[in-house]
């Protein structure tokens, strides 16, 4: 890498599609964002928690084709116990008829496409990241100061995260992101991606994607480019700060 901590591509290393042959990371790179704009989320958010309350009803989360491949996962890189995919504890709280708050738009938009689609989805300051971004089995022990800690959480060895240059940017695949880069009102590039282990679901993927990238785009008046990454197509190029 060189000196300005620029990101180069995005990838995901051959040892996750060894462990899970079925994955699929889409996303966006997004540049030239407003997410300073005057934005409340409340009713976007509480009408996606509606409309998941609805369509999830009483179903059991451990037997839901949306929940149970990514218990199965989490238990396979071992996982510790009680940690569950972002889109099941958003899900949770639906159902229990507690909405997340709205904290800025784009982890709002993706809040809500997540809620609308059951698909885990969250998103990275890219001028925050310090080089490549790799999804890899952790070596154990990188940094990693959970979102709103104050106490280092690094994550096990084996397990799935989110791996820049300077350490864990996202613990246990989609479980809890890093406070070093988090989204701000300042935040103008971001990484956003969203996840799935299930080839089946591919065409919901799809639109789940075109869904949240024609969002940004009319919402916070940013440029996307979307990707689509699985066992054929590993990485992706990023852009370099200006």
């Amino acid at each position: 890498m060189e000196g300005n901590g620029t990101v180069k591509k995005f990838l995901i290393e051959e040892k996750v599609f060894e462990l899970f042959p079925r994955t699929r990371v889409c996303g966006l790179v997004i540049e030239n964002m407003d997410n300073g704009i005057h934005w409340d989320g409340t009713g976007v958010l509480g009408q996606a928690c509606q409309e998941a309350a609805l369509r999830l009803g009483e179903a059991h989360f451990a037997e839901s084709p949306f929940f149970a491949p990514w218990r199965a996962a989490f238990k396979l890189f071992g996982a510790p116990k009680g940690y569950r995919s972002s889109v099941e504890a958003l899900a949770k709280r639906a159902v229990k008829g507690s909405c997340p708050s709205s904290i800025n738009p784009l982890v709002d938009l993706y809040n809500v496409t997540s809620l609308k689609f059951l698909f885990p989805c969250g998103a990275e300051d890219l001028d925050a990241v310090a080089g490549d971004v790799r999804l890899m089995p952790a070596k154990g022990g990188e940094p990693f100061l959970p979102l709103g800690a104050e106490e280092d959480d690094p994550p096990r060895e084996g397990e799935i995260a989110y791996i820049d240059d300077a350490g864990a940017i996202c613990r246990c695949w989609n479980w809890r992101e890093a406070d070093r880069t988090k989204l701000t009102a300042e935040t103008k590039r971001a990484l956003l991606c969203m996840e799935s282990l299930s080839p089946e679901r591919d065409e919901d993927m799809r639109k789940a994607l075109n869904f949240i990238d024609d969002a940004i785009r009319k919402s916070l008046g940013a440029a996307t480019a979307q990707f689509w990454l699985d066992s054929g197509c590993r990485q992706v190029d990023l852009p370099e700060s200006m």
